[in-house]
């Protein structure tokens, strides 16, 4: 995993796409954040987990609903 950016999806008839990242706070912990990128970006927080591992999890997790949505990986 990059730091930043961990995954990135497109669907087949929506113009945006979606972006999950994972950003090691200052304080400790990572921050999950998923960004959707269109004429105006939006962008909603996952949570803060204590470890890489936990964050890693969430974003598997979003990852499985969003292929559930059609959505592919790019």
């Amino acid at each position: 995993m990059s730091e930043g950016v961990f995954e990135e999806f497109v669907h087949p008839t929506q113009a945006s796409r979606v972006r999950l990242r994972v950003f090691p706070e200052a304080s400790g912990g990572f921050l999950v954040l998923e960004e959707w990128l269109g004429t105006s970006p939006v962008r909603h927080t996952l949570g803060l987990f204590d470890t890489r591992d936990s964050a890693t999890a969430r974003v598997q997790a979003r990852e499985t609903q969003l292929l559930a949505q059609r959505y592919q990986r790019v």
